[in-house]
């Protein structure tokens, strides 16, 4: 626990032992600031909690400093206003861009769910049979509180302040930042902090990892590390307990588009509009040049999807070398030629319509909700459907049941046998596995003092401890919610 004479305190306040709800309050005698805003996410019991703020003083905080734009970690942002808070908030330039789209979809989506429960549409997504996975139905349920509404949301854009990586920036009193790129979605960043001495004397340094992408992305640059080892590392551990096959994912994804052109089978892939989307669209403009696709089309069904992926060109210089280089030449590394972006419903709506072999994406990433829904309808019965999974699913979801075999869903009042074939390609994510994110910490300059592992299951932290305990000699904590960590 902190005490009168630290220097620098750190508060706990989302993300402990769970994989939502980042939030990191950064104390001194001079100043406060906030790491991340994040939502919790899962059940309506988990998203009822955002509406609870954590215990901070929201008129004192100086600044808050946000990692990337998954809901995760800034999705609450828009209750700053109404919270008192009146600061500057700082992001990457890519960040600062996704931010308003993010929390004005965000607010209308809270919206929707107050209409739905009026009218008892709420999407329903759940697995029926064999028993041993079913889910049950949940009935009309009163949707989560309004966090936010569009004035909150744009009242937190006029007070985005885009910053550069690597560049040094005064944010409080006695505070200065810069941000570090992370290799996670566009724009992710880690954060470090250099706060002065009462005293004088070197600075006490923090490192916040945010979210880390795979040491060996193929579409984003590499990560950024620290010019000294940090006073204390808080650094994530989502995927703390798993490795992944460092090869093979584009032979099997060329494989499976293959056949579903040669048999005209439509392939459904359930992805997030900021990091999955943009990986597997990667992956399929390598299979379109590499002869695969032919005419077949692929429809990206997300609108929010789609003008995250206009990002990656315009910001070349944080893509991997070989794709900056084309990027610089003209190309999008996102765009090819049988690719069609859908940015309507009416747009989403027509596919329903196509008969012969496609692909679409479309979110949400667990299939619980979004177009994916209807899509899923519409053709889960059907033999010359594919289904493929690209990425971890949650237990409980409908994707996490269709990949552990279920055999009869329930799809928005529709009970639908499944005769898709259902195919996942393991080891596509933007979050670093446990290999990685040793590495990552190996390749700091020095030992950290501390390493507080957050944001991750209590069962990833816990492997991952032990992981780093064998090669890292430094305390190693995993708090709980509402824990402060001393440093002096």
């Amino acid at each position: 626990m902190a005490t009168s004479e630290s220097t620098v305190r750190v508060r706990i306040h989302g993300a402990a032992g769970e994989v939502t709800g980042s939030c990191y309050e950064v104390t001194t005698d001079r100043a406060r600031v906030l790491v991340d805003f994040g939502m919790f996410q899962g059940a309506l019991a988990q998203e009822a909690r955002n509406a609870v703020a954590p215990e901070i003083d929201f008129a004192d905080v100086d600044a808050v400093l946000v990692t990337h734009a998954h809901v995760d970690h800034c999705g609450r942002l828009g209750m700053l206003p109404r919270l008192g808070f009146n600061g500057p908030v700082f992001a990457t330039e890519p960040t600062a861009e996704l931010l308003p789209r993010v929390l004005v979809s965000s607010a209308s989506l809270q919206q929707l769910r107050i209409e739905e429960a009026k009218q008892g549409s709420q999407p329903v997504a759940r697995v029926i049979e064999p028993p041993e996975l079913a889910t049950p139905h949940p009935g009309i349920v009163a949707p989560p509180p309004i966090l936010f509404f569009h004035r909150d949301a744009d009242k937190v854009r006029k007070a985005l302040r885009a910053l550069p990586f690597l560049e040094w920036e005064p944010v409080a009193d006695g505070i200065e930042m810069r941000f570090l790129h992370a290799s996670h979605v566009i724009g992710a960043a880690s954060i470090e902090l250099r706060v002065e001495r009462p005293s004088g004397g070197e600075p006490i340094h923090l490192v916040f990892s945010g979210d880390i992408g795979p040491m060996a992305s193929p579409l984003l640059a590499p990560h950024q590390w620290p010019d000294r080892a940090p006073d204390l590392l808080v650094m994530e551990s989502t995927n703390g307990a798993r490795r992944f096959p460092r090869s093979g994912q584009l032979q099997s994804l060329e494989s499976i588009l293959t056949e579903a052109r040669e048999r005209g089978q439509r392939v459904l892939i359930p992805v997030f509009a900021l990091g999955r989307a943009q990986t597997v669209l990667f992956m399929i403009a390598q299979a379109a040049h590499d002869g695969v696709l032919g005419d077949m089309p692929i429809y990206l069904d997300s609108a929010m999807a789609s003008r995250a992926s206009e990002l990656y060109a315009r910001h070349p210089h944080l893509l991997e070398a070989s794709v900056r280089r084309e990027c610089l030449r003209g190309r999008n590394p996102l765009h090819f030629p049988q690719l069609h972006t859908l940015m309507s419903r009416r747009e989403s709506e027509a596919l329903d319509r196509v008969r012969s072999g496609c692909v679409i994406l479309a979110g949400s990433g667990f299939c619980d909700a979004g177009p994916i829904l209807r899509h899923l309808k519409l053709a889960i019965d059907q033999p010359d459907t594919r289904i493929l999974f690209a990425g971890h699913q949650v237990e409980g979801a409908l994707g996490d049941g269709l990949l552990r075999g279920a055999t009869r869903v329930e799809i928005d009042g529709a009970t639908l046998d499944v005769r898709a074939k259902i195919d996942r390609i393991e080891g596509v994510s933007g979050h670093a596995d446990a290999e990685d994110l040793l590495e990552w910490v190996r390749r700091m300059p020095g030992t950290p003092g501390r390493i507080v592992l957050s944001h991750g299951s209590q069962q990833a932290r816990e492997a991952f401890a032990q992981e780093l305990a064998s090669t890292i000699s430094c305390p190693i904590d995993l708090p709980s919610l509402g824990d402060t960590i001393a440093v002096s």
